[in-house]
């Protein structure tokens, strides 16, 4: 599938996504905590707060079981996917739809459209979609004070996902809009960084390439001077006379090629 072939192109910082999740959690506990023993309302608090710490466990899974520094494509969706549940549970326990924190619910998505693929983002998207629908229909009363009545028109609580949902497909278009331009931008930059990493390379191995031209100069020399000095001597020996003449131009064109090694450098 071609989904789980493009996992390891996208990732999803694993400490920046846990620290985000520990904000979250806390924000649950501490609405929770304040509508039940501050405000004084009527829910069910012991139920969310159960459904927070069994997400805390899930954000210690992370941290301790799984090695990862960037978490790929697919176990980010999954993670994501399992936030955008976890908040609909909690609203449907407080409220549903009219629930004034029922806009929170679009954050997993609006994330992923910036780090992971089009295709978690659909996903996302229809599952933060049909949560709404759910919610829209089903769920526990907004806790409010026993003297207050609260009520409001069908046309009204409709018209929330309505504004939700154009909300969320407004903000993942454009977080996958620049999440692919930023990825546009880090290919370019890191091939730029290995185009420079090449030409430094090269760079290099041509400083140690006419280093070791000058180191070899002197004894290059030196053996020509003594193959030319052996080819006087015994120029007249037919056994000796081949070799010391091969020596000689041997010798020579290494003199050459090492001369042009170093003006070139």
């Amino acid at each position: 599938m071609k989904f789980l072939e493009t996992s390891n192109l996208y990732s999803l910082n694993k400490s920046t996504y846990i620290n985000l999740r520990w904000i979250s959690y806390i924000g649950q506990l501490t609405v929770i905590l304040t509508v039940e023993f501050f405000l004084k309302f009527e829910f069910n608090y012991l139920d969310c707060i159960s459904i927070v710490f069994l997400s805390i466990l899930t954000n210690l899974y992370l941290i301790f079981k799984i090695k990862y520094h960037q978490l790929n494509n697919f176990i980010a969706t999954t993670y994501l996917s399992y936030d955008i549940g976890q908040l609909g549970f909690l609203l449907y326990l407080t409220g549903g739809i009219t629930n004034p924190f029922i806009f929170l619910i679009i954050i997993p998505s609006v994330f992923s459209a910036q780090y992971l693929n089009i295709w978690s983002s659909v996903i996302l998207v229809t599952f933060t979609s049909l949560t709404l629908a759910i919610l829209t229909f089903f769920y526990f009363k907004l806790p409010y004070p026993e003297a207050v009545h609260f009520h409001a028109p069908e046309y009204y609580l409709y018209s929330i996902p309505i504004s939700i949902f154009i909300g969320l497909i407004f903000l993942v278009y454009f977080g996958v809009k620049f999440g692919s331009e930023s990825r546009i931008r880090k290919k370019a930059y890191d091939k730029m960084q290995e185009i420079m990493a090449k030409e430094n390379e090269l760079l290099s191995l041509g400083g140690q390439a006419a280093a070791a031209a000058h180191s070899l100069g002197t004894p290059l020399s030196t053996i020509l001077l003594t193959a030319k000095e052996l080819q006087k001597e015994f120029g007249d020996n037919d056994k000796i006379k081949k070799d010391l003449d091969l020596l000689v131009i041997q010798s020579s064109r290494c003199r050459s090629i090492l001369l042009v090694i170093s003006v070139q450098n």
